[in-house]
């Protein structure tokens, strides 16, 4: 579904507070792709893990609509929960396993280009199959890659790069200071730099 205008999403939100159940549909619909999109970068690319905290935002927005103040965007919201959603999911993990036992990189031999602008550079050129096999084989690199960083780097990085937010807006989401951000966003493009300059095959475990 078509992202919302502002003024539209304001009605809808009014709409759904009041007890409209099409209103809260459109509202999440529009919303949901984003959630999962986020909720699958957060997660280290599992699909499980991520359609489980996607069902679970999504549901609980559904549930605390009322209590949205309004002062950020509903997307920002959305995303802080998607987050907080994200850590409880892998403490529920965590404690089950030990209940049981235990983008801005640049791509190697092109420095002025990070993979998102790659991407770009061969969609707005009209690629031949060559050039769209290099692309995708860049995507999977970057991709893999970035399931390989540390979480709290992966999603400053996936707000940032992939959703394009302000280092103000990724500092309201995740409830850590701006400069926070700005550290995590620093070190996690350095670690994804190694890893991407890392033969494939040897990039398994470079972070441990």
């Amino acid at each position: 579904m078509d992202e919302l205008d502002p003024l539209r999403e304001q009605q809808l939100i009014e709409q759904a507070r009041s007890g409209d159940s099409q209103a809260m549909e459109q509202l999440l619909s529009a919303h949901q792709d984003r959630v999962y999109r986020t909720a699958l970068s957060l997660a280290g690319g599992d699909q499980e893990a991520a359609l489980e905290i996607a069902q679970n935002v999504l549901i609980s927005a559904s549930r605390s609509l009322g209590r949205f103040r309004g002062d950020a965007r509903l997307s920002t919201w959305l995303y802080r929960m998607t987050a907080n959603f994200r850590h409880n999911y892998e403490t529920a993990q965590r404690r089950r396993r030990e209940r049981f036992v235990s983008l801005d990189a640049p791509v190697p031999g092109s420095e002025n280009h990070d993979g998102r602008e790659l991407h770009e550079r061969f969609r707005a050129s009209n690629p031949g199959p060559r050039e769209v096999a290099e692309a995708h084989e860049l995507e999977d690199r970057v991709t893999s890659a970035m399931q390989q960083l540390p979480a709290e780097f992966r999603e400053a990085l996936h707000l940032r790069y992939v959703e394009d937010l302000s280092y103000e807006e990724i500092a309201a989401i995740l409830e850590v200071p701006a400069g926070t951000v700005k550290s995590r966003i620093s070190r996690g493009r350095a670690e994804l730099r190694q890893l991407l300059a890392t033969p494939a095959g040897q990039q398994e475990g470079q972070l441990t």
